[in-house]
């Protein structure tokens, strides 16, 4: 059953499209994606922007939860340690480490594929939408 979530998620969010990013593994409350750094995600310093990191972290954090429920993140933190460069694949996983009925925490990282070093890692908490009543 939370195969077939996994998948309407990846087919409808247009992040992950946008991204040309890649699901190397997900389970239940689990999401592990990939993404190359293309020229239009660099900043001005020639690295990887913050936010390419942070939107595959994000999908990530998304697919992860949703394999539950439908859930929405109200809270983010993030730490981004250091960046990488042009054709570098940025890989991103997520856990939920908490899962209850009002609430789930998620611990989210991204590392670097070249050189297997750690970008970034955080918490995220997520919060199930409310079950439409008939």
């Amino acid at each position: 059953m939370h195969k077939k979530r996994i998948e309407e998620i990846i087919k409808g969010d247009r992040l992950f499209h946008l991204y040309g990013m890649q699901l190397v593994e997900a389970d239940l409350g689990y999401a592990k994606l990939k993404a190359l750094v293309k020229e239009e995600h660099l900043n001005a310093h020639n690295i990887a922007h913050g936010a390419m990191i942070f939107a595959l972290m994000d999908v990530a954090f998304a697919i992860s939860v949703n394999s539950y429920e439908d859930a929405v993140g109200v809270q983010f933190g993030f730490n981004i340690f250091k960046s990488t460069g042009l054709n570098d694949t940025v890989i991103a996983e997520s856990k939920v480490i908490h899962k209850g009925r009002s609430s789930m925490v998620v611990e989210v990282t991204a590392i670097s594929e070249k050189t297997g070093k750690l970008l970034a890692r955080g918490m995220a908490t997520a919060l199930p939408l409310p079950k439409n009543k008939p």
